[in-house]
This record gives structure tokens, sequence and C-alpha cells, in this order.
């Protein structure tokens, strides 16, 4: 994870709800903010980081072991320091598995935030599907999204497929611990179907 400096928004651009929120749940307000608003993607996300006035801390690009292109802001919502990251992955088609491109955005606070913690997991809507115990704790969920509703990722593996083929799978994973919180969402991009 890249560390990042810090600098402070205007409350001005948040409504009166989303100021007491972004004071009680930052992390939470920020994810909805960057990463859900934005639909995770890469662009758009920059475009709210820097309109809200976050600083680039970082940009960089990695070629193993899959092509990856990542930014970093350093921003401060609510009053808590946090990073912004956002990304795109390329996986090539290797054999009888399809191109599997990813869009992603992530969320760093550098203090407990609990409550945004139980927030994430009640937003995503689904149970995680793995949990590391520990400090940190690290919450794995894994989920399609129709329209604005999450359900369970499809079991049988031609939904799974047309839920691929279609974008509509995500990732999201939680990491929680005493000092610091993160979220990362993965949007899966479209795909077509290995034969």
């Amino acid at each position: 994870m890249l560390k990042l400096g810090r600098i402070l928004i205007a409350t001005a651009l948040l409504t009166p709800g989303a100021v007491a929120q972004a004071h009680d749940q930052p992390l939470f307000a920020a994810f909805k903010e960057f990463c859900i608003n934005t639909g995770a993607q890469a662009a758009a996300v920059k475009s709210a980081v820097e309109a809200a006035g976050g600083k680039q801390h970082a940009a960089g690009a990695t070629a193993q072991p899959f092509p990856m292109a990542v930014t970093t802001w350093d921003i401060t919502v609510g009053g808590a320091s946090l990073n912004i990251s956002a990304g795109i992955q390329q996986v090539p088609a290797v054999q009888s598995r399809a191109e599997a491109n990813s869009s992603q955005c992530g969320v760093t606070i550098f203090v407990n935030d609990d409550a945004s913690i139980e927030a994430l997991g009640n937003w995503v809507g689904v149970p995680p599907g793995h949990v590391l115990r520990g400090n940190p704790t690290m919450y794995f969920f894994d989920y399609q999204e129709q329209g604005s509703v999450r359900s369970a990722t499809p079991l049988a593996r031609s939904d799974y497929d047309i839920a691929m083929a279609d974008g509509r799978l995500w990732s999201l994973v939680l990491l929680q611990s005493q000092d610091g919180a993160s979220v990362q969402l993965v949007h899966h991009l479209a795909s077509s179907i290995p034969h």
C-alpha cells in the first residue's frame, strides 16, 4: 500500500447529511463518493477526487504478473486523512480462460473506523465468502449487481459465465485493524465466454 499525504477538502462540497456521515463513517462516505458514484472507473475516480481537492500522490504501472496501472491521491474527508486509489488491470486470455479485465477503486483510512466497516458490510448485502481473523481482519465478498441490486454470485457455471460476459460481477475486500481500515472494490469487466 502506498503511503499518501494529507489535503483538506471543503465540507461545503458535501450535503448536510453527508457531512454527518463523513464525520461518523469517513471510510464509507469516501467509498460511496469516489468508488460507487464513479462505478469504480479510473477516469471518473480521478475527476471526482481532484474535484474534491485530492492531490495525486503516486502513479505507476506494472507488467508482471499482469499489466496494471494505478494512481493514488491524498484527501481529507470528515476530518480524516484518506488515500484513494484507482486502477485498471488487464489479464490476457490463456488457453481456455477468457481475458479478464477489471477496474478497481480503493480507499484507506489511517485511524480505526469500525462504524464504516459495519456500514460497508451492510451495504454489500451478501455474506462474506471468506474471513481471515486477526489484526487485521480481512473480509472477502463476491457478488453480482443488476441495476443497483446486489445479490450472491451465481453458482451454476453457465449463469456465472453469463454474469461475467454481462459485466455484472464485483468483488469487495474489507481490511479492519485497530489503527486503520481499507476497502477495495473490483468490477470484473464484461468478457467473452471461453470456448
